[in-house]
């Protein structure tokens, strides 16, 4: 959802659900791995019984990093005038969220245009040219996320684009250590239950076939502040992050004997 912000409204509520996940699938088996998941949980090879399953393992945890994206607008009926705007507002921007203490890799600017503005066809009254210069902002505190957003718009953003809460690099391979070590565990609980129901013992894990991993963030997010008074008695911008699911899938294949 956009959401345009204007620094004279009285009060700003922004809805946001943010669903961010990745790809998995499984990928090309090695010679030892079975090519696909099929409802036979036993099989005979040369070496003797095999037992194979596929199960997922899931870890939740409370997001870490916020990502923020606003832009600066601007509209006048000259190209000189747009492009004039623009980069005061990006300057005004900038020195507002390094005076909020964040480092200049933590705003990437991501998109510039100036166009025609095609409602000046409709309402000769519209400016003939319009523009847009967006920025990402992380941040790598969530709770922190609020006040950024407030400074932006305070200092020159327009537009808030976009609000995502998600996990940092480090963050996100340690969660996916863990959904596997779940879903090895998950599926040697299967594996059992296949085995005993076809006469056989586990003997050993034969191989392991892992999937790429996913990550999505299950958030909503509301912000509420009375942007026209900077004083005391202004409502707080907050935030509800949610909770990042990582989930990751295996596919395991047991040797088993006759019991």
């Amino acid at each position: 959802m956009v959401v345009c912000m204007k620094r004279k409204f009285a009060i700003l509520a922004l809805a946001l659900l943010t669903v961010t996940a990745g790809c998995m699938g499984f990928g090309q088996p090695n010679a030892n791995t079975a090519a696909a998941i099929d409802n036979t949980p036993t099989q005979n090879t040369g070496s003797g019984q095999t037992v194979k399953v596929a199960a997922s393992g899931q870890v939740q945890t409370a997001p870490d990093r916020a990502v923020i994206r606003v832009a600066v607008t601007a509209r006048a009926d000259s190209v000189e005038t747009v492009r004039e705007q623009l980069a005061e507002n990006a300057s005004q921007l900038r020195n507002a969220l390094e005076r909020s203490e964040l480092d200049s890799d933590q705003v990437t600017s991501t998109r510039y245009d100036i166009g025609q503005n095609h409602r000046h066809d409709e309402n000769p009254s519209e400016p003939k040219f319009q523009g847009r210069h967006s920025f990402v902002i992380t941040v790598n505190k969530t709770d922190r996320a609020g006040d950024i957003v407030v400074t932006a718009v305070e200092n020159g953003a327009t537009r808030i684009e976009d609000i995502q809460f998600t996990i940092t690099q480090d963050t996100r391979r340690d969660l996916r250590e863990k959904a596997l070590a779940t879903a090895i565990e998950n599926a040697r609980g299967k594996a059992v239950v296949a085995a005993n129901g076809t006469g056989l013992t586990l003997t050993g894990i034969h191989t392991v076939q892992t999937a790429d991993f996913s990550t999505q963030s299950d958030s909503r997010t509301r912000i509420e502040y009375a942007a026209a008074s900077a004083g005391a008695n202004s409502a707080s911008t907050s935030f509800e992050s949610g909770t990042v699911t990582v989930t990751t899938d295996a596919l395991v294949v047991y040797n088993a004997t006759d019991k």
